[in-house]
């Protein structure tokens, strides 16, 4: 039998979780297209038949990952722009911290997702189409605080490209980035979180307060 696998506290997982941390690894290493059934069984330490159990095909087993890395956040990120009553700084900072800390515990996983995602093709849905919901409940909501967007589409354009696009690609290139610059990846995610700061929160934040009616 192989190496048991374990979750990031060290814990034996059960089998489902043990075919979807199994998956997670050789999809981020060689990607979702070039990685076999067989080979994530073999991963896993389980039969075939057995993954056919828990899963009906490998794109189930993607779902199932974007499922729960990615559109479990988005109804949470509906919520809190809903409850939203000023655009603050500081909150924005922790915001963005939280994310961070998200992305550091689950980095395997969302680099497997932004690999998909990115694709002229998606198994499942595109990512533009998961986040332009959000755009529906922000718009209406930053109108509410006083705010005058003349231009919906420079709003979509920067929050996507200079917002979302950035973080993908943090997922996609931090390890390959780490190795060329020989720095640690904790120093990577610190500052990058130190930019984003600088080039998108605070650049968003300015431009909320000079479009205020």
């Amino acid at each position: 039998m192989g190496k048991e696998i374990e979750n990031i506290n060290g814990n034996p997982l059960n089998t489902e979780e043990r075919i979807l941390e199994a998956a997670t690894e050789i999809f981020a290493l060689q990607g979702y297209d070039a990685t076999s059934v067989d080979e994530i069984a073999k991963r896993a330490n389980v039969s075939k038949p057995l993954i056919y159990y828990y899963f009906k095909s490998k794109k189930n087993i993607l779902e199932e990952l974007i499922k729960r890395y990615i559109k479990s956040y988005f109804p949470e990120k509906e919520e809190y722009i809903q409850g939203i009553t000023n655009i603050n700084r500081e909150d924005l900072y922790e915001r963005l911290q939280e994310r961070m800390d998200f992305f550091s515990k689950n980095d395997k996983a969302l680099k497997v997702i932004a690999m998909e995602l990115l694709k002229d093709n998606p198994e499942g849905e595109s990512i533009l189409s998961m986040i332009n919901p959000l755009f529906d409940t922000a718009i209406p909501k930053i109108e509410e605080m006083g705010v005058d967007i003349e231009n919906r589409m420079d709003l979509f354009v920067s929050t996507f490209f200079f917002g979302t696009a950035p973080i993908l690609m943090l997922m996609l290139y931090g390890d390959k980035f780490c190795q060329f610059y020989q720095i640690e990846r904790e120093e990577l995610n610190k500052r990058f979180f130190n930019v984003m700061k600088s080039m998108y929160i605070d650049f968003f934040v300015d431009k909320f307060e000079s479009q205020k009616k």
